[in-house]
């Protein structure tokens, strides 16, 4: 069996993820809007921070879904959209960490696990589903696809919870 032909076994999963993460980013949207004021007060950075994390992990997951919902484009396509979005990424966290090392932003044990090393361990993910799905086929889809599309969305809804229940000014 082909690879375009093996992916079609996984639409139904990716339109799913895809619906979920459009429908998590609707609702983080709607929430955010409800408490715009609040959120964006420079006394709640920290809120500020984790609505973007929320909202830049549940678009990279629906991304990576809607990739991998392109008919017919083989291997090699589906492989450098997959590095083209590490790349955009990459360069995402990059600024994003510059931009709290000069705030001072100093994260506890846990927050420093959320904030940036969950991050890179996911973008390590899709640049190895990008090379063992140009290599391997469709079996990397089952070793780095469906791990960093778990992280993300966990991780991404983790920070919307906690944008309900942090104190707020």
């Amino acid at each position: 069996m082909e690879f375009d032909e093996k992916l079609i076994q996984w639409q139904p999963f990716f339109t799913t993820v895809a619906a979920v993460s459009a429908t998590l980013v609707g609702l983080l949207f709607v929430s955010l809007s409800l408490n715009r004021e609040r959120i964006s007060a420079e006394s709640n950075r920290e809120l500020m921070r984790l609505a973007r994390r929320s909202f830049s992990d549940f678009l990279l997951v629906l991304m990576l879904a809607l990739f991998f919902l392109i008919p017919r484009q083989g291997q090699l396509a589906l492989s450098l959209e997959l590095l083209a979005i590490s790349a955009f990424r990459l360069r995402w966290m990059s600024l994003q960490i510059i931009h709290a090392m000069k705030h001072e932003h100093k994260p506890g044990n846990m927050a420093a696990v959320r904030e940036y090393v969950l991050p890179v361990l996911s973008v390590i993910g899709i640049i190895g589903a990008a090379i063992g799905i140009y290599f391997y086929g469709i079996i990397a889809v089952y070793y780095f696809v469906v791990p960093v599309i778990a992280v993300m969305l966990t991780r991404a809804s983790w920070n919307a919870w906690l944008l309900l229940v942090l104190e707020r000014d």
